[in-house]
């Protein structure tokens, strides 16, 4: 075990030479993956006590080499478990955040609240060494590519990836393919809301008759299609302005509050500074002194984070109502009003790190 690791939440786990005690639970109870035959389940299985005897020896290359192949064979939670804890060792940060992630999504009843919080403990000190993505596509079924990579979205959405900058490509038949860049800071969290529109800006009638007379291919539906009204108007930026609005109020009065608190905190150290200028040089009141400026500043840090705040919120609802009641105008190619299909490459997206949100929004209007 390197030095790095030996106060991990999770290292109990490894104590004693019994390699990820939690995962041999599963080893002994985990059924064979229903995608793997008789054969490759035994063969995973051997290779996960060997995998165990390599970690344990300290050969953290040969345990990655020996969990990766019983992984290709089988992927059950306690290959996963194994296998984050190994790229954990070898600052695989990525790799590890994302087999704890399946481990996580894929326990077994039988695991107790210790094991399940090991593993948690372990995803949230990876998440700190790389950057998340939480993606929602429309429709679900779209193709996701994230830098050229073809990437399996998982049921929570959730996608990890190295800090910096990444392409996010979505494609899906009959639809307009989109492409959006995001940047993602190290510990940080990035929500991306991706939605195509359909091919030609309308949706493809339903059960047209094909062209070749062939009655059976006559029920054949086209892909699903978003539900657009010609004559209606997108309301998707009006509820992004306004959950925009929403949350920079909810920071506003949370920035309020604060700010009267520390403000509170300083009248009541003011009081307690005895003199005129109880905190001249020579003071014998240094640290009540220094309390003072603290909550003092903090108030004041409080008061304009409050104001921007508000002024965001009150912004958003300003623009809200502009866009509901702003006349629409006329494609000039078809004649058409303009309707949802416009607006249906838009992207929202808030990134939080270290406690600190941005709020932003791409695509075309």
């Amino acid at each position: 075990m390197t030095a790095k690791n030996r106060n991990l939440p999770f290292a109990y786990l490894k104590a004693s030479g019994a390699c990820v005690s939690f995962a041999l639970a599963f080893a002994i109870s985990a059924p064979a993956h229903a995608q793997s035959n008789s054969a490759d389940s035994d063969r995973a299985n051997l290779l996960f006590k060997k995998g165990k005897v390599a970690f344990n020896d300290g050969k953290y290359s040969d345990a990655l080499r020996i969990y990766s192949e019983a992984w290709q064979l089988k992927q059950s939670p306690d290959i996963a478990a194994n296998l984050a804890q190994t790229e954990s060792e070898l600052g695989k940060h990525r790799d590890a955040a994302e087999h704890f992630s399946f481990a996580l999504a894929h326990l077994l009843p039988s695991t107790t609240d210790e094991q399940k919080k090991a593993l948690a403990d372990g995803l949230d000190i990876e998440k700190k060494e790389v950057g998340t993505l939480h993606v929602t596509l429309e429709p679900a079924d779209a193709a996701l590519s994230v830098d050229d990579t073809p990437v399996t979205l998982p049921t929570n959405g959730d996608i990890f990836v190295e800090p910096g900058e990444h392409r996010c490509s979505v494609t899906h038949e009959s639809y307009e393919a989109n492409q959006q860049v995001t940047q993602v800071s190290k510990g940080g969290s990035q929500v991306l809301w991706i939605r195509l529109a359909p091919l030609g800006g309308a949706p493809v009638a339903v059960g047209s008759p094909p062209a070749s007379g062939d009655a059976r291919s006559a029920s054949v539906a086209a892909p699903p299609q978003l539900n657009e009204d010609s004559g209606g108007q997108s309301l998707v930026p009006a509820f992004v302005s306004g959950g925009i609005a929403v949350l920079s109020l909810a920071a506003g009065v949370g920035f309020l509050l604060s700010g009267n608190s520390h403000a509170d905190k300083a009248d009541a150290l003011a009081t307690q500074i005895p003199g005129r200028n109880g905190c001249g040089a020579g003071t014998r009141n240094a640290p009540d002194c220094a309390a003072l400026h603290s909550e003092n500043q903090s108030a004041a840090s409080a008061r304009r984070l409050e104001t921007v705040s508000f002024g965001v919120a009150g912004a958003a609802v300003v623009g809200t109502i502009v866009y509901l009641l702003w006349p629409r105008g006329e494609d000039s190619r078809s004649g058409r009003t303009a309707s949802s299909a416009e607006f249906s490459a838009l992207t929202p997206s808030f990134e939080v790190v270290r406690g600190v949100g941005t709020v932003g929004i791409s695509g075309r209007f």
